[in-house]
C-alpha cells in the first residue's frame, strides 16, 4: 500500500487479496481498484490486469500492480503467453504463494478438527516453482524474501514482471484470529 499511489492501478485477486486489502483500507486517497468475480472469481484474473495496465497507462495513468494468490495465478497463468508483437504494460503482478487454498483455513472447514480431509480437498496444495513457470514464458521473476525487499521490487516496474512472496497457510488462521482479538479489544 505505501507503494501504490493514487494514479496507480491496482488489480486484486479474489479470496484473500481482496478481503485483506477491504480489511486494511490502506488509502486515503486510494488508486483505481479492479477486481474479478466469476463462478470462483479466479477467471481471468491475469489477462484482466494485463489489459486493464494496458488502457490505464495508454490514458496517461501511473503504476500497475496486480496481487493474487498463487492458485489464482496459475488458473490463468496461460495469460503470460503474449505474441512477440503484442504490447506489454509495465505491470508488476505479486503472487502470495502459501503452496495453495489459504482462504479456506479461515473458514468452517479450516477448523482444526476437519485436518484430516483438509489438505487434500480445500488446501490444495500444487508445489509448483513459480520461477520455472514464468521463465517458461519469458516473464522475469523475483522472489521477495522480507517486507524490505517486496518494497524495493515494487518500484523498479519494466514490463510485465512477477514478484513471488511465500507464506505459511498453515498459521493463516491463528494470525487471522490474533488480529480479530485484537481489533475487538481496540473497538471496546
Amino acid at each position: 500500500a505505501a507503494v501504490v499511489t493514487p494514479d496507480s492501478l491496482l488489480v486484486s485477486g479474489a479470496s484473500s487479496a481482496i478481503r485483506d486489502l477491504d480489511l486494511a483500507d490502506p488509502w486515503s486517497d486510494p488508486p483505481r481498484v479492479l477486481a474479478n468475480r466469476g463462478a470462483s472469481g479466479i477467471d481471468g484474473t491475469l489477462s484482466t490486469a494485463i489489459g486493464a495496465a494496458l488502457a490505464h497507462q495508454r490514458d496517461g495513468g501511473g503504476r500497475a500492480y496486480a496481487i493474487v494468490g498463487d492458485l489464482t495465478f496459475l488458473h490463468d497463468s496461460t495469460g503470460l503467453v503474449l505474441g512477440p508483437a503484442e504490447p506489454r504494460p509495465d505491470l508488476t503482478v505479486v503472487v502470495v504463494n502459501d503452496n495453495g487454498g489459504g482462504l479456506f483455513s479461515l473458514l468452517e472447514q479450516g477448523d482444526p478438527a476437519h485436518a484430516a480431509a483438509f489438505e487434500r480437498v480445500f488446501g490444495t496444495p500444487h508445489g509448483v516453482d513459480l520461477a520455472a513457470l514464468c521463465a517458461a514464458t519469458d516473464t522475469p521473476h523475483v522472489r521477495a524474501a522480507s517486507l524490505g525487499e517486496l518494497r524495493g521490487e515494487l518500484v523498479r516496474p519494466q514490463g510485465i514482471r512477477v514478484v513471488e512472496v511465500r507464506t505459511d497457510r498453515a498459521t493463516t488462521r491463528d494470525l487471522h484470529g490474533r488480529l480479530r482479538d485484537a481489533v475487538t479489544r481496540a473497538l471496546g
